[in-house]
């Protein structure tokens, strides 16, 4: 009897520490990171005219399960825009801790419009004084040609590539103040809105600052004692 037992727990002993191992690899093993990162821009920040389409006027949305490990995939959607209205720049951030002039642009798709340039430089572009952008793309204005303006249901598509890793989130930073409203994690300029030559700049929709909610916080704090 004690044989058969032992043969059994034998047996049985090597799956049960197989087993053991693989639930402590999956415990110790990383979590994967998000493949994809969207900007809506869909706010009006320099006190000009809001696009006359329904927000958001334009998507920014940068992913990373195209490439390898030094590649992102950027995908610029005009997708609020309406009637003769065009994005004239397009600005992005870049991590701080790298060089955006170490990056390079590869087309994938720029059939609905192609850009006069793409500029790249560490807190090098200003966003109509609310902020500095370290990636531009500098699209051609109105009243231009239509094939190469960037309108209203219209995209491009690049990848852009790094010296080393990258990921969606390298580009998930706030410009740097500038003054103006606030800092924001992507731009455009949007132009010839309502068929006429007013324009306006849209990012996010701003998150309050640390700053903002800890003052808030001292304030109640001060009112709270200051009640009998």
């Amino acid at each position: 009897m004690r044989r058969i037992l032992s043969s059994a727990l034998s047996a049985a002993l090597p799956a049960a520490l197989v087993a053991a191992a693989a639930v402590l690899f999956l415990s110790s093993a990383p979590a994967a990171q998000a493949a994809s990162i969207s900007f809506d821009l869909n706010f009006e920040f320099s006190g000009g005219t809001a696009p006359a389409g329904p927000a958001p006027w334009m998507r920014i949305t940068l992913d990373d399960s195209f490439g390898g490990l030094n590649t992102v995939r950027l995908t610029i959607d005009a997708i609020g825009l309406i009637d003769d209205e065009s994005a004239k720049g397009v600005y992005l951030n870049f991590d701080p801790t790298l060089d955006p002039t170490q990056l390079s642009f590869a087309v994938v798709d720029n059939s609905d419009a192609v850009p006069n340039a793409i500029n790249t430089g560490v807190n090098a572009f200003q966003a109509d004084g609310d902020g500095l952008f370290d990636i531009e793309f500098d699209l051609p204005p109105p009243p231009g040609n239509d094939p190469a303006r960037l309108m209203g249901g219209e995209s491009i598509v690049y990848d852009l590539t790094y010296v080393g890793p990258i990921s969606a989130s390298s580009f998930d930073y706030t410009s740097v103040m500038g003054g103006g409203t606030g800092s924001y994690q992507a731009a455009a300029h949007i132009q010839r809105i309502g068929q006429t030559s007013e324009s306006g700049w849209v990012g996010p929709v701003p998150e309050p600052s640390t700053g903002l909610l800890l003052g808030m916080g001292l304030l109640f704090s001060v009112r709270r004692r200051a009640q009998p």
